[in-house]
């Protein structure tokens, strides 16, 4: 695991094993994966579908509940077991299309209604699942390009922002916002929390 010095930044190489990642990929970028139109890339009081490409999403967890039947198959699992999961917040997943110029998303944080304390204890991953120009950038000028089966973790708490891609047709990165497990509990299952 490579550590960015700049922020409390950690990438991840071959995150998963490759028959794993297959699976997922494969599953994600078939033909008859369901997407959905979002006009909006971020922030609804910023952007209009005048001034944004807008996005395809699939959302997998929010709201304290699944979303989709996808939260129900065990292709999520390796990724929650490996992040050490221990409340899951949001689980989506974006298709940028290819634009002629990049398309910069406002800096964010993922999930603006936790409380502090609980949001500044939290964490991001973004999981990307192909190779392409198209990257994600921090406040602070890091910047980590979008590599099939790398896994970029930060504090969710950390302002980023996503850039679109010029070269490839399709960009698709996941994005988890969690709590991690406390201590070493052996825990294969995650938990929401009563109060968010």
């Amino acid at each position: 695991m490579k550590k960015i010095a700049k922020m409390k930044i950690s990438v991840q190489e071959n995150f998963l094993a490759k028959e794993k990642f297959d699976v997922l990929s494969k599953n994600i970028m078939g033909e008859n994966f369901p997407w959905f139109f979002n006009p909006i890339v971020v922030d609804r009081e910023k952007e209009s579908p005048s001034t944004s490409p807008g996005q395809l999403v699939h959302v997998v967890y929010a709201g304290n509940f699944p979303q989709s039947a996808l939260y129900e198959s065990d292709i999520f699992i390796p990724i929650l077991q490996q992040l050490n999961v221990g409340v899951i917040f949001r689980i989506k997943m974006n298709l940028h299309l290819r634009r002629p110029e990049p398309f910069y998303s406002r800096y964010h944080i993922d999930i603006q209604y936790l409380d502090k304390a609980i949001a500044v204890n939290s964490t991001t991953s973004i999981f990307y699942i192909n190779t392409n120009n198209g990257y994600t950038e921090f406040e602070d000028g890091t910047i980590v390009k979008s590599v099939a089966n790398r896994l970029v973790t930060f504090p969710l708490t950390t302002k980023h922002r996503g850039i679109s891609q010029t070269d490839e047709q399709t960009r698709y990165v996941i994005n988890f916002n969690y709590l991690k497990q406390s201590g070493n509990s052996g825990q294969s299952s995650w938990t929401i929390p009563n109060k968010i």
